[in-house]
């Protein structure tokens, strides 16, 4: 309905407008010319202004994508540097796997020959064979002998 007021008053003063006859405009030329050359720099000036709004547009535009190439470029730097330390670490973890194997290998070989040189019994005594030096009585010579001899283990190692 408001709308519907708007519509008829204008038109009401159209019809009025249109009914007054108008008085002839007076040519003035310097009036006429200083008003072009207004215009003229108003718009210059509002096209300079827009030219320079949409110019820094294009520059923040412009640092945020480089900034966020630089983000990636700093981060695939990362990343790099990180996988090569990483493989870094697995050669020497491997290297000390190596060493850690062969020493375990070595171990068991000593444990091994160990077992093969003492024998248990029930009784909780071990039995070592240790090499005798006595001397011989018919030369000057020592002679070897072996022999058994008891230890005693009580489960905390050997003594």
């Amino acid at each position: 309905m408001k709308f519907t007021k708007i519509v008829a008053g204008s038109a009401l003063a159209a019809i009025l407008a249109g009914a007054i006859p108008a008085a002839p405009a007076l040519a003035n030329g310097a009036a006429s010319t200083r008003n072009i050359i207004f215009g003229a720099a108003a718009a210059t000036y509002l096209i300079i202004q827009h030219n320079r709004k949409v110019h820094q547009r294009y520059a923040e535009d412009a640092r945020r994508q480089a900034a966020a190439q630089s983000q990636a470029n700093d981060a695939w730097a990362a990343y790099s540097s990180e996988k090569r330390a990483y493989d870094n670490e697995v050669a020497v973890n491997s290297g000390l796997q190596k060493e850690v194997a062969y020493q375990h290998s070595m171990i068991k070989e000593k444990d091994h020959q160990l077992a093969m040189n003492s024998r248990s019994n029930a009784s909780g005594f071990t039995t070592r064979t240790v090499a005798v030096n006595e001397p011989s009585r018919t030369s000057t010579h020592r002679s070897s002998k072996t022999q058994q001899v008891a230890m005693a283990d009580y489960g905390w190692g050997r003594l």
